[in-house]
């Protein structure tokens, strides 16, 4: 049994460093030989509703992706905060419903052990203004805007919103140290009174290995892609980092 998974690539058009990261590890070989590829939100820099734009752009990541489900591997997306209402948009591309974006935590039972799988946002629990603008464009107004009314060019102006929001997280004013702890703590809140073996997810741009206080649950956390150069991997519930 082999787990794969990334975070916070924040590709933003097609071929740049990003881009080529994510193909790169879509296509890598622990990857190939994985039984689950999870791709845990903000995959993508600004991705928003159903727009075909989307998918002529990034065609080569989203065949790869389905080259791997059709190889019999089981895929999860979790949106992030920058690619957010996406299910019209993977209808289009698989209409069977071969692929789901989830907003939510997806918890698996993958032999004997329980993984909590999310973009890890719900973890920084005491950003309230984050938490405010992560609500407000989770409404159901918000969504049939993204979905019906807004153009791909407005979304694009928009969403450069977010896209600063997170180069802040590559500022010299980022504490790393600060954030990896706040996020440890938010872990174990958010998740308390839950039999988890392993809870993966990203959001904090901070790589992370910790064992939480209950002794048994594992808080992990690739990072910021782009500048951790790695990837999480599980293979017989053993953890590791892979250096592209």
């Amino acid at each position: 049994m082999r787990i794969s998974a990334i975070s916070d690539v924040h590709v933003k058009v097609p071929h740049d460093a990003a881009d080529k990261l994510l193909l790169q590890f879509l296509t890598h070989p622990i990857v190939l030989e994985s039984d689950y590829v999870v791709l845990l939100g903000d995959i993508f820099d600004l991705m928003t509703g159903p727009h075909p734009q989307y998918l002529k752009n990034f065609a080569h990541l989203f065949e790869q992706i389905d080259s791997l489900m059709k190889s019999g591997k089981k895929v999860f997306f979790l949106e992030g905060n920058h690619d957010v209402h996406l299910e019209k948009l993977f209808i289009k591309y698989w209409p069977k419903g071969d692929l789901r974006p989830s907003q939510l935590p997806i918890v698996e039972k993958i032999d004997g052990k329980s993984y909590y799988f999310s973009h890890g946002d719900e973890h920084d629990v005491h950003n309230k203004s984050y938490h405010n603008y992560k609500n407000f464009i989770l409404t159901p107004p918000l969504k049939f805007v993204a979905n019906h009314l807004m153009p791909y060019s407005v979304l694009n102006f928009i969403g450069e919103r977010a896209s600063r929001m997170s180069r802040k997280k590559g500022s010299k004013g980022f504490d790393e140290e600060k954030v990896r702890i706040k996020f440890r703590e938010g872990v174990q809140l958010t998740t308390a009174g839950q039999a988890l073996d392993f809870i993966i997810g990203g959001h904090s741009h901070v790589k992370d290995n910790f064992l939480m206080a209950n002794g048994k649950t594992v808080y992990l956390n690739n990072g910021y892609a782009l500048k951790s150069k790695t990837f999480l991997t599980i293979k017989d519930h053993q953890v590791s980092f892979v250096q592209f």
